[in-house]
């Protein structure tokens, strides 16, 4: 049988945007985490953590109704290249910010504007530089692209802070889009969707009637809503984590903001290797929502145990045990994310991709905003460990659900 994972690496145009991928998930973990660092720092309140979050998500509010559009219009490889350059100007504007917090929020605007085209078009190129049967490993590594990129994003800051100071990184970052989009411009046109070789935006009329023709798409479309909305959750829970996290860490389980990366973060990313290359190989005898049921489960027992039971361990017990949940936390993450994924592109054609991957992009960031700022606020008042108890609660709910009924609730094919 032959190893999908080493056809995948031999494919030129996958690991030239794979290559751009890598290069712009770490510019964006290795600065976001500089930049709560900052943040918290100078203020100790999750409510302004959340504030960063909700100036991220501001974009895609206006913007992510038509992104996908508009992406499908002008074209993947030219999205894909311009984006990564004009962020490559933005990042260079943290540095006269210093240690002020309202100019990170403003700077932190631009940046997200133009990242509401880079993601949906990125998406939507993976499936033209492989075959289909492919898809599942090439998810896997673009999955393991993104553990990688917190792994190496988180771990580098709090070294680099400390050696050469705040502003480094965000240089950093700059030459890595600049790479990041020569990677993309090396990637022939053949490699990108038939919509991306049209030269002219359509007449407005046109342009709307594109637009219905993808939301039509995915309400009509179950196969393609109910993984959509699956990721549209996931990255909810997601999103209220990564606003709640720098309270857990230093309020719950006493860490140094610095040395997240070594204590959790490392842990987490290996899981989801592991977790990626497993579930490549159980995608062949388990259903895909099967798979994503147990993650959801395998999720809300980690953070149960971590916010519940590691805090009172001995303190070799409790690095032990941050590891260990850590480690399955990133496990469980591959097992809902990576199926979801691969099923949404499969089901998904050719020339609506731009479209549903835009409306998901814009799901996601609508649905988390409320979530992300209520979290934040109540945390502040019943403290933070109250809201990750909800948090697990939930995610608990929807895995039990699924796995006593996946079959009525999520109406996926079985493939």
């Amino acid at each position: 049988m032959r190893n999908n994972f080493i056809e995948v690496l031999k494919t030129r145009n996958f690991v030239k945007i794979w290559g751009s991928q890598l290069l712009s998930q770490l510019t964006v973990n290795l600065l976001n985490f500089v930049l709560i660092l900052k943040i918290f720092e100078n203020t100790h309140s999750t409510v302004a953590v959340s504030i960063f979050w909700f100036f991220w998500a501001l974009p895609a509010i206006f913007l992510g109704p038509f992104s996908g559009t508009l992406i499908d219009f002008l074209g993947t490889r030219r999205i894909l290249i311009l984006t990564n350059l004009f962020q490559a100007v933005v990042v260079l504007f943290y540095l006269p910010v210093g240690n002020s917090v309202w100019p990170i929020y403003s700077v932190l605007l631009l940046y997200s504007l133009l990242n509401q085209f880079y993601l949906p078009a990125e998406a939507a190129t993976l499936p033209g530089a492989v075959a289909k049967r492919l898809l599942p490993a090439a998810n896997s590594l673009f999955l393991f692209t993104t553990y990688a990129a917190l792994i190496l994003g988180y771990g580098l800051a709090g070294p680099l802070i400390k050696l050469i100071g705040y502003q480094f990184p965000f240089i950093l970052g700059s030459v890595m889009l600049i790479l990041a989009a020569v990677a993309v411009w090396l990637l022939p046109i053949q490699t990108f969707s038939k919509t991306a070789h049209q030269k002219h935006i359509a007449s407005i009329p046109k342009f709307l009637k594109k637009l219905n023709e993808g939301y039509q798409f995915i309400r009509t479309n179950s196969n393609v809503l109910s993984p959509l909305l699956l990721l549209v959750f996931s990255q909810i829970i997601l999103s209220v984590l990564l606003v709640l996290s720098p309270a857990l860490v230093v309020k719950i389980l006493k860490i140094d903001l610095l040395d997240i990366g070594v204590r959790l973060i490392l842990p987490i990313g290996f899981g989801g290797v592991f977790g990626m290359a497993a579930t490549v190989k159980l995608l062949h005898y388990v259903r895909k929502i099967r798979l994503i049921s147990i993650g959801f489960f395998l999720s809300s027992i980690s953070l149960f145990l971590l916010v519940l039971a590691v805090p009172y361990f001995s303190l070799g017990f409790k690095t032990f045990g941050e590891v260990l949940l850590g480690f399955l936390s990133g496990f469980a993450f591959s097992l809902f994310t990576l199926p979801t994924q691969t099923l949404l592109q499969e089901k998904t054609p050719d020339n609506l991709r731009g479209r549903v991957f835009g409306v998901l992009g814009f799901m996601i960031t609508l649905a988390s905003v409320f979530p992300v700022l209520f979290s934040a606020t109540i945390g502040e008042f019943l403290g933070e460990i109250w809201m990750i108890l909800i948090l697990a609660s939930m995610i608990f709910i929807v895995g039990l659900v699924s796995l006593r009924g996946n079959d009525v609730i999520f109406r996926f094919n079985r493939s």
